[in-house]
């Protein structure tokens, strides 16, 4: 289980800074709890919109001092802004917030599979009782039911995925 709450030792390991670098940071502001430890959330959030200000609602990487090098500090501090995103992107993992897209894929697939049998499997069970109550033939009833469920079913799998979740 995550655990929400890490000593600064914990928390160091975890976005790859020694203990002494955490102080540090607590003194330029890093949120501590009143039992002196760190809300990983609250921290990783912290240091990835505190470490580096030339970022600081910019998003992208920032750019190369004069020249196309780098300076030390600055290669530094990229160093350290990749380091506390990956952190964050662990912590997120170990919270369930992070999927494999592939497992997800699979998932959605199967699922949509299922489904389709699901809808054919009721054209069948539903045709021989529709033809039966309205004295139609059961072929007949069937093949036009088929049809129009299959057609359903077509015009379903066009509508991507994502325009189902936002309607909803």
């Amino acid at each position: 289980m995550t655990k929400l709450n890490e000593s600064k030792t914990e928390f160091a390991a975890r976005v790859g800074l020694t203990k002494g670098r955490i102080s540090q940071l607590i003194g330029q502001g890093l949120p501590v709890q009143p039992d002196g430890t760190i809300a990983v959330a609250e921290g990783l959030a912290w240091m990835e919109s505190n470490l580096d200000p030339a970022r600081r609602n910019k998003g992208g990487t920032p750019a190369p001092a004069t020249g196309g090098t780098l300076s030390l500090s600055e290669a530094r501090r990229m160093y350290m802004v990749v380091q506390v995103q990956r952190a964050r992107l662990a912590y997120d993992k170990e919270r369930g917030q992070v999927i494999d897209a592939k497992e997800a894929e699979a998932a959605v697939f199967s699922r949509a599979k299922a489904e389709r049998d699901a809808h054919i499997a009721w054209v069948s069970r539903t045709a021989p009782l529709l033809a039966a109550e309205t004295g139609a033939d059961p072929q007949a009833t069937f093949a036009a039911l088929d049809r129009f469920m299959r057609e359903h079913l077509e015009h379903l799998s066009d509508t991507p995925v994502w325009s189902l979740r936002d309607a909803g």
